[in-house]
């Protein structure tokens, strides 16, 4: 964040949430600020993103939909929950209109997190690897094995090609070992790949109209639903893809 910026968020862990509290100014020039240390710490799948707004001056109303571009974006990938804690300062901001729609509203953090309740069914596994040529074999056996283990068969071979491709993506590009992680909630797959490099993803538009060629991150776009990245805070880049369940299958798995 820029260090003559009118914005600074102060950040914390409680409960296995991530607390955001944002101190100073929310205008034109730091809403994107704001937006990109949300999508950070959503990189890093906590619990839940709890904003509190105590400290925060908001300089117009309609910037309140930073919440609502945020979930949208995380929403795509992730089961993770983005609760707003308005305070006396903003509880006269329109939260029961688009925002409330899409982002939780508690009085207070601890209520938060006492309200989060059970997290949304999902299946979740994970799979450190080094930087090396040989782990796109490795991603591969684990994301096919992982499929049967979960019975979405169907979904085996592209999620095995994704995992491949962005595995080999950081272990050309970024040199760094890689975090592969697989969530499943009912009727989609989300393929995820974490390194240590910073530097930003050129990623084609998703689709069945994106040409198909040999390998290659546009491979993954005509293969996926939707497809992302961003920073973390916790250093580096979170790359992932979004597979989409036949319904018929869908109605079968667990």
């Amino acid at each position: 964040m820029d260090a003559d910026s009118p914005l600074s968020c102060e950040l914390s862990e409680l409960q296995g949430a991530t607390i955001v509290r944002p101190v100073g100014v929310l205008d034109i020039r730091t809403y994107p600020e704001l937006r990109d240390v949300l999508l950070k710490c959503a990189a890093d799948q906590p619990r839940a993103v709890i904003v509190d707004l105590g400290r925060l001056e908001i300089t117009s109303d309609y910037l309140a939909s930073v919440f609502v571009t945020v979930w949208l974006r995380v929403t795509q990938w992730s089961t993770m929950r983005l609760v707003v804690v308005p305070g006396p300062a903003h509880g006269a901001l329109p939260w029961r209109g688009p925002v409330r729609r899409f982002v939780a509203v508690e009085p207070t953090v601890l209520a938060a997190l006492d309200n989060l309740g059970a997290p949304p069914p999902r299946r979740r596994a994970e799979l450190w690897l080094p930087s090396s040529p040989l782990s796109v074999r490795a991603a591969t056996r684990f994301v096919t094995d992982t499929c049967h283990n979960w019975g979405i068969d169907p979904l085996t071979e592209p999620a095995a090609t994704v995992a491949g491709e962005l595995v080999d993506n950081a272990a050309e590009h970024a040199r760094s070992p890689a975090r592969l992680r697989l969530e499943w909630r009912p009727d989609r797959l989300t393929v995820a790949v974490a390194d240590d490099d910073t530097r930003p993803v050129s990623l084609p538009r998703p689709g069945p109209r994106t040409p198909a060629p040999g390998s290659g991150l546009q491979l993954v776009a005509h293969l996926a639903h939707a497809t992302g990245w961003s920073r973390t805070h916790s250093g580096g880049k979170v790359v992932w893809a979004v597979l989409r369940l036949p319904r018929a299958a869908a109605a079968s798995a667990d």
